[in-house]
């Protein structure tokens, strides 16, 4: 399980990496997991797309964790 504080580096840490497969938004959000409540990442795409990993590492000292990616489609907000 990772914390709030997890997801927020994972995030910070691959927003880049997201960003340069097509996602918009990116936000950290409580997900089920394995049936375990936990939090972790949400991209949001126009799109769907595939070739995304179920997890981004971080490292946090001497450990490394696996924080849950989770891939919504969601159109882009546009002002009128």
């Amino acid at each position: 399980m990772a914390t709030e504080r997890q997801a927020n580096q994972a995030r910070e840490h691959h927003s880049a990496f997201l960003r340069s497969l097509g996602a918009h938004a990116i936000a950290v959000d409580r997900i089920v997991r394995n049936g375990r409540r936990t939090f972790g990442v949400v991209a949001f795409f126009e799109r769907a797309h595939r070739k995304l990993p179920k997890t981004l590492a971080i490292k946090g000292g001497r450990t490394t964790v696996s924080v849950p990616l989770v891939a919504r489609t969601m159109s882009r907000f546009r002002l009128d």
